[in-house]
């Protein structure tokens, strides 16, 4: 199932952490933040949030250690597209470093914006479910190895939203998240401190 009606509201002080930035935005040189904001009105036409979701009962899972104890688990695949990235990538080849370091900043901006509001509209359907969400978790951290990412893959028609994996279980685009999340019958076992 996809989700829709995602808002992307790129946020300044995100995309100067992103780029590196530690300082506050005053103390930052005013032609930085004037190419921010031309970045921002293109990267507008170039992203295109897509999710796509499944929710698997525990004997539908692989049963990784990870999904114990949840009584259903979700799976989601974000992305914003290959467009923004493309051009990240040629302002790089063409020697426009901080342009192509901006576009790379407003991506993962974006791509974490589509995730959160994917984790937001899961966590509801958990409690339409009577059920209590826990945090989303992602391939790669804690517990979960990168290669869980292929049951995602499996799981999911990925090829609708133009998403797809290499050998070394890393999404093209680039630009994208995936992430797990457990539905729990006992409110006790979700992690999660804010509910919807």
């Amino acid at each position: 199932m996809r989700i829709t009606n995602t808002c992307i509201d790129l946020n300044d002080k995100r995309i100067l952490t992103l780029m590196g930035y530690r300082r506050r935005p005053r103390a930052i040189d005013d032609s930085v933040l004037k190419l921010i904001a031309e970045e921002k009105g293109r990267a507008a036409r170039l992203i295109r949030p897509e999710s796509l979701f499944a929710v698997l009962e525990y004997s539908e899972t692989n049963k990784h250690p990870i999904f114990d104890h949840a009584e259903k688990t979700a799976f989601c695949l974000c992305t914003i597209g290959g467009e923004l990235e493309a051009q990240s990538a040629g302002s790089f080849r063409s020697g426009d470093m901080l342009r192509g370091l901006i576009l790379d900043a407003i991506g993962s901006e974006a791509a974490e914006q589509v995730a959160r509001h994917a984790d937001r509209e899961l966590a509801k359907l958990a409690r339409k479910m009577d059920l209590w969400p826990g945090k989303r978790f992602s391939p790669g951290y804690k517990n979960w190895d990168l290669s869980e990412q292929a049951f995602i893959f499996d799981v999911l028609p990925v090829k609708e939203i133009g998403v797809s994996l290499n050998a070394s279980f890393m999404m093209i685009p680039r630009k994208s998240v995936s992430f797990g999340m457990n539905f729990y019958r006992d409110a006790r076992l979700s992690t999660r401190k804010i509910f919807p």
